[in-house]
C-alpha cells in the first residue's frame, strides 16, 4: 500500500525543464521504493516497474523519456550518460512457450547509450554495450556489440558509432570539454 502512494507521487512530480527540487524529489521517492538512481538522473513520467522483482540501477546522467516501462524479472543495470526516448520496454524475463517455466536474467546496457522511441528490449542475460545506438521501433532480443548502431525486427547491426572528441550531455545541458573515452571511463 505504502509502496503505491510512493509510486503515485513520483508519477505526478514531473520535472520540469531544468534540474531543480521536483527531480530531487521524485529521486528521493524513487529512491525509496528501491531503485538504485544515481547522480542527476532525470525521470520523466509514466515510468513504470516491477516493485518487488529485480534491483534496477540507473547511474549518474541518465535521462529517461516518458513511459518507459521495465519488467524486471531480474537485475537491470543502465550506465552513465544513457539517453531514452519515449515509450520505451525493457523485459528480461518470460516463460517457455510448451511448459510455462519462467526464466529471467540480468539485462545491462552500458555507458552512453541511446534508446529511440518506440524500442524494445527483450531478453535474459542481454547486453548492450557502451555507446550503443538503438533506432527508433527497433526489437532487441540479442547482444549489441560497444558502439553499434542497431535497428529494424528483430534488430541487426546497421552501423557503428563515431565518438566525438567533445561530448555535450543534453540532459541537463552541461558541455563537457573532456573527451567521450574520459567521460565514461570515469
Amino acid at each position: 500500500m505504502l509502496n503505491g502512494i510512493f509510486k503515485f507521487i513520483a508519477e505526478v512530480i514531473t520535472p520540469d525543464a531544468n534540474v531543480g527540487w521536483r527531480w530531487k524529489l521524485k529521486n528521493i521517492i524513487l529512491r525509496r521504493l528501491g531503485l538504485n538512481v544515481g547522480e542527476k538522473v532525470a525521470i520523466d513520467k509514466g515510468f513504470d516497474w516491477l516493485i518487488k522483482s529485480g534491483q534496477i540501477t540507473l547511474e549518474d546522467h541518465a535521462v529517461v523519456g516518458k513511459y518507459l516501462q521495465i519488467y524486471n524479472f531480474s537485475d537491470v543495470k543502465i550506465g552513465r550518460f544513457c539517453m531514452f526516448a519515449g515509450d520505451i520496454i525493457i523485459a528480461n524475463g518470460g516463460h517457455d512457450t510448451s511448459s510455462f517455466e519462467p526464466f529471467s536474467g540480468p539485462l545491462k546496457i552500458g555507458h552512453g547509450c541511446w534508446i529511440g522511441v518506440g524500442a524494445k528490449i527483450v531478453g535474459a542475460n542481454l547486453d548492450i554495450g557502451n555507446n550503443a545506438v538503438i533506432s527508433a521501433g527497433a526489437l532487441v532480443i540479442s547482444d549489441v556489440p560497444p558502439n553499434a548502431i542497431v535497428a529494424g525486427v528483430p534488430a541487426k547491426v546497421v552501423g557503428y558509432r563515431t565518438l566525438p572528441d567533445k561530448v555535450w550531455h543534453l540532459g541537463d545541458t552541461w558541455f563537457c570539454p573532456r573527451t567521450f573515452k574520459e567521460v565514461i571511463n570515469e
